[in-house]
């Protein structure tokens, strides 16, 4: 398996060839290290050193550039952002890693299963998820095994991939897992330095053996007919917390109350008892209530469906776990990417302005001393309301999910039944003054009293809050 690999210095080619196996040995790494060291006293400038996407420049020296370089094959690990929907501090940046694909792979198979994968989630009508396209970003770190495929001990059969990718985890032969370990250390590796915060983690192997499990990674078997299905099922536990909802006959529960949303010992706890009753108009779920036989057994908890996603492939999600992604993805998305900032006093005919994430998705209502004036979106022209240069206002936008105009509803975007929906809106006051005018250049607004946002600066809310 051959790995391409050129170093260019003051755009003088160095160096074009090839390692001659996988992972490159001190004789390949020698050969680079020699090739550039004649260089070592010209003078400094830039070197540019090519492994995939990797890049080295304004290095201290030539040698140091070579020695980094030949780290950075020898992991082989690089990424590539396949959606790029906004700024990583307000996405849900989705990261995936293969395990069992050689270097020939990447590029091709590698490449078309992330894609499926991805298409799977947002392009037919797996709700929430098409809904909420542009909350997300995705991104593909490249690990290259030396063998295709993933050990299957039941079956005797054993490769050599990179993450050590295995069925029969846990003696359960269908959950096929890998090295959470080797795994995290290639994304960190990968995405050094790219500002990405990792907030779903799932595992593509080239296997075509039925199998996956979710824990802090969802990993399944990409080669499998049913691949695509079991992404979903187990991101649904590593990113929804989600519990299954099959069971194994003969099971009875003695534990507590589970801390899943979607199972409970005790209907009379009312866990989901805002749906109840609830039958959603676009799938074929049926009624939400209280089904005897969850997470794993028979007799003694339920679950809110009689057969969703969680419990068999090719099902809808059904309400609870629906509103359960749309809760974690507002954890990691602010509504608002950017607004204008309320700092100071506007003039009458100043334009006010907030940037959604996605318009489709998120409305804004604007108010005038507390008086809606609609959803007007994204800007309002303060110059086409009439009003009194003596007078001052606060005017006041209030971006939200549309979805809370749907709650209780009954009808096909009635998805969120929570109480606090407060992560779900962003409020912006501004104070508009009497008598204002255009500031000088470069003095900036007129100082006055601002009423605050109630969100004064973005930041990231941790999963959970709100």
């Amino acid at each position: 398996m051959a790995r391409a690999f050129w170093l260019h210095y003051h755009g003088v080619q160095l160096f074009n060839g090839w390692f001659s196996k996988g992972e490159p040995d001190l004789a390949d790494a020698a050969k680079v290290i020699l090739t550039v060291a004649v260089w070592t006293l010209k003078p400094r400038g830039m070197l540019v050193a090519n492994k995939r996407n990797w890049r080295c420049e304004q290095a201290a020296t030539l040698v140091f550039c070579a020695a980094v370089l030949a780290a950075a094959a020898a992991h082989g690990q690089t990424y590539t952002t396949v959606v790029n929907n906004g700024p990583s501090s307000n996405r849900v940046d989705m990261v995936f890693v293969g395990d069992g694909y050689q270097a020939s792979e990447i590029d091709g198979t590698y490449a078309g299963h992330v894609s499926a994968t991805l298409n799977r989630y947002f392009n037919t009508g797996l709700n929430p998820y098409p809904r909420y396209a542009n909350f997300f970003n995705a991104h593909r770190v490249n690990v290259i095994s030396n063998q295709s495929g993933a050990d299957d001990p039941v079956n005797g059969i054993f490769v050599d991939t990179a993450l050590d990718a295995t069925y029969n985890t846990g003696g359960t032969d269908r959950c096929l897992y890998f090295n959470t370990t080797k795994a995290n250390t290639a994304v960190n590796t990968a995405l050094s330095g790219s500002g990405i915060d990792v907030d779903i983690r799932l595992g593509s192997v080239n296997s075509s053996k039925y199998g996956g499990c979710g824990g802090s990674w969802a990993v399944w078997s990409a080669q499998n007919g049913s691949a695509l299905d079991i992404a979903v099922h187990e991101v649904g536990h590593s990113f929804g917390n989600l519990a299954d909802e099959y069971w194994y006959s003969g099971t009875t529960w003695t534990g507590g109350e589970p801390g899943e949303v979607n199972s409970t010992s005790n209907p009379a706890l009312g866990k989901w008892d805002r749906w109840l009753g609830y039958v959603d108009p676009d799938s074929s779920i049926g009624a939400i209530g209280y089904f005897e036989g969850a997470r794993y057994n028979e007799f003694g908890l339920y679950r809110p469906s009689n057969n969703s996603m969680m419990r068999n492939l090719g099902r809808p999600f059904d309400a609870i776990s629906r509103e359960r992604f749309i809760q974690k993805i507002y954890a990691e998305v602010d509504p608002l990417d950017s607004w204008l900032s309320t700092t100071g006093t506007f003039l009458h005919d100043d334009v006010l302005w907030v940037d959604t994430v996605d318009p489709a998705v998120i409305g804004v209502e604007w108010f005038l001393n507390g008086s809606s004036l609609g959803l007007l979106g994204e800007s309002l022209d303060l110059g086409t309301l009439g009003l009194s240069a003596s007078q001052s206002y606060t005017v006041e936008a209030v971006a939200y999910d549309l979805i809370l105009d749907h709650s209780n509803t009954g009808d096909s975007l009635d998805w969120f039944r929570l109480a606090n929906t407060s992560s779900l809106r962003h409020s912006l006051t501004w104070t508009v003054g009497a008598g204002s005018s255009v500031p000088e250049p470069g003095t900036g607004f007129l100082t006055s009293v601002v009423l605050v946002s109630l969100l004064a600066k973005r930041r990231r809310r941790e999963p959970g809050q709100g």
